[in-house]
C-alpha cells in the first residue's frame, strides 16, 4: 500500500519495520486507546502474512 509522507506513511514504515524486526505484531492508534490497540478492537494492526 502507499501513504503519502506526512499522513500515515512515517507510521506504517516504521510499524512494519517493527514487524519485520521482532516477527511481532504493531498497532497504529490513539494512545488513549492502548487497552483496545493490544487486543485489536481499535487502530491499525500490522503483523506478518501467512
Amino acid at each position: 500500500m502507499s501513504f503519502p509522507p506526512g499522513s500515515m506513511g512515517p507510521k506504517v514504515e516504521a510499524a512494519c519495520d517493527f514487524v519485520t524486526a521482532t516477527g511481532g505484531f504493531a498497532a497504529v492508534g490513539r494512545l488513549t486507546d492502548c487497552s483496545a490497540l493490544v487486543n485489536g478492537s481499535a487502530g491499525t494492526r500490522i503483523s506478518r502474512g501467512a
